[in-house]
């Protein structure tokens, strides 16, 4: 196996080890290979899909964020059909409903992922 050199804050990693004590991971290394996992199968569509396509998303950041986040949207927005923002544990949120060439979807999905600190969410077809 090869191994690889992971970079939490305290907090995320105290969460990840009452995750794994809850549903009873033998290792942290058997829950990160199983997050990594989930991530792959997840993510892989996202590449498959051609065409039109329609996508719900969320994205969520610090309200630090904003502006690149802003941007990102702008730059798309003749993919998205509507999008709602709302606040929760001191962060933003935006939820949207993309609708349009997937190549394009695919981009932005790209650009958000590609951020620091924002996190894409729950993308579904």
């Amino acid at each position: 196996m090869v191994v690889i050199s992971v970079s939490l804050s305290g907090k995320e990693l105290k969460e990840f080890d009452e995750i794994i004590k809850t549903l009873k991971y033998s290792s942290r290394s058997d829950a990160v290979r199983d997050a990594l996992h989930k991530f792959v199968v997840q993510n892989k569509w996202l590449h498959q899909i051609e065409g039109d396509a329609h996508f719900l998303i969320s994205v969520v950041y610090d309200e630090k964020k904003k502006h690149s986040v802003l941007d990102v949207i702008h730059n798309f927005n003749d993919v998205i059909h509507s999008s709602t923002h709302t606040h929760f544990d001191n962060k933003c949120a935006e939820q949207l409903v993309l609708i349009g060439d997937a190549k394009k979807i695919r981009d932005m999905i790209e650009q958000f992922a590609s951020l620091k600190d924002v996190r894409v969410c729950n993308c579904s077809v």
